[in-house]
């Protein structure tokens, strides 16, 4: 595997930091395992192969340029991906593909934590760093689920688009996040793997940013959606917090 570079936080940018506001899907959960795991077959295709269509010909590459306002509608997503195929639209089909990818992210009986997980966020907690699940959907769920599989409380508190009002790319998701734990900017970080909604829009509330590249992607063009900081994991985004 290719070793990344980490950029470390300077100790004067370090010495405030407080609270973690911390991503879910990808981030501490494998995500992506179980949803080619849940496509595997579909349209005579592996689930490997058609996931990597529908997240980076589909959703990279056109959700994220073309229809940002379509981020979360899945079924106009399966509508993409008929087009890219070829294949004539199926609503049996694209109906399949939508419960199989909804379904990765709160299928809270069938798990798949990575393995940093649970030892990233014991250190964190162990230097007293609040941290504050920070997602999409479910939550609640979702923070639950997480301690239930560590035996371990971990989150202070959660954050969604329900509950925040806004949704998970726009600015005022963490305006209004920060507003709630009561911190500045500056006393907070964002980790997560997903750079539109982890790292572009915190980075504009003020927030510093830890990419957890899991996936080796290429790093961002555009100079708003660059992280501060690049993990290959969660043991390594937790060593940038420490390192002063």
């Amino acid at each position: 595997m290719k070793e990344l570079s980490v950029k470390y936080l300077k100790p004067e940018e370090m010495s405030m930091i407080q609270a973690v506001f911390l991503d879910y899907d990808g981030t501490l959960h494998d995500t992506d395992t179980v949803i080619k795991r849940n496509l595997n077959g579909i349209l005579g295709l592996d689930g490997e192969e058609l996931y990597r269509i529908y997240l980076y010909d589909v959703h990279r590459s056109l959700i994220h340029t073309k229809y940002l306002d379509r981020h979360d509608d899945i079924m106009f997503h399966c509508n993409i991906l008929f087009q890219i195929l070829n294949k004539p639209y199926d609503p049996e089909i694209a109906e399949l593909i939508c419960r199989s990818v909804e379904q990765a992210g709160r299928d809270f009986l069938n798990v798949k934590f990575f393995e940093d997980a649970t030892p990233a966020l014991k250190m964190m907690k162990e230097k007293n760093i609040e941290i504050y699940l920070s997602t999409g959907k479910y939550a609640e769920e979702k923070a639950k689920t997480f301690e239930k599989y560590a035996m371990e409380t971990f989150f202070r508190g959660v954050f969604s688009e329900s509950r925040n009002g806004f949704l998970k790319t726009e600015i005022e998701y963490y305006m209004e996040s920060l507003k709630t734990i009561r911190r500045k900017p500056e006393e907070v970080v964002s980790i997560g793997d997903t750079i539109l909604s982890d790292i572009r829009p915190a980075k504009r509330a003020g927030i510093k940013t830890i990419w957890v590249n899991r996936r080796e992607e290429p790093m961002p063009k555009d100079s708003s959606s660059m992280p501060d900081n690049i993990a290959s994991n969660l043991i390594e985004a937790a060593n940038i917090l420490f390192k002063m």
